[in-house]
């Protein structure tokens, strides 16, 4: 059997264990994927996890899982309040003739970067009766992200939004026949009760 027998030493292949424990909190796959054999495997994660060593070592990787998750989500939320809160005056700058342009990139800030989803440069030439470029001029257009997006996700991570729908109340119904109604009782349920009809052929 591929069993290990030591009571008070962590191996690698344990901390392998461990590791992909974590992943889907299945013992049994992850002793395979630790490297024990599939016909013991489920004995195997058994008594792995009633180890106490083996299982403040899955504490201790929970922990720090949550600890990463919350990590990923404060910087996701930074972000989302990077592009949600941009504006987009902050991308252009107004000459003294009063034409308005757009602001070099390099005088961008990080952040205002961080708010660009797409650069396309453009170079537009002027020539000469024989071909020879008189001019070059390159136009550079900046697409931003999604302001509006990026607020609705931060509103749904905040919880101000509710997509479920709630009807209360007694809402009207309206049944159209086109063929001849069946004969016999038809009973009707409305707010405040139970009527019966008697429909004839």
């Amino acid at each position: 059997m591929d069993i290990e027998q030591s009571e008070f030493q962590i191996t690698d292949r344990m901390k392998k264990f461990v590791d992909e424990y974590l992943v889907d909190f299945n013992a049994t796959q992850a002793a395979i994927r630790a490297g024990y054999s599939p016909d013991t495997a489920n004995e195997q994660g058994s008594q792995l996890l009633a180890r106490p060593d083996i299982r403040e070592l899955v504490a201790e990787g929970q922990k720090e899982v949550m600890e990463r998750t919350q990590t990923f989500q404060d910087n996701a939320v930074a972000e989302l309040k990077i592009v949600g809160f941009s504006d987009l005056a902050d991308f252009l700058t107004v000459k003294a003739d009063g034409i308005v342009e757009q602001k070099p990139f390099n005088e961008l800030t990080k952040e205002q970067t961080k708010c660009i989803k797409k650069i396309k440069q453009t170079v537009r030439s002027s020539h000469s009766a024989d071909g020879t470029i008189l001019h070059q001029t390159a136009v550079i257009e900046i697409e931003l992200h999604d302001k509006l997006r990026a607020l609705e996700l931060l509103g749904r991570h905040l919880g101000m939004f509710n997509d479920s729908l709630r009807l209360e109340g007694a809402l009207p119904l309206t049944v159209v026949f086109e063929v001849a109604p069946p004969v016999g009782d038809v009973i009707i349920t409305t707010g405040q009760g139970k009527e019966q009809k008697k429909l004839q052929a």
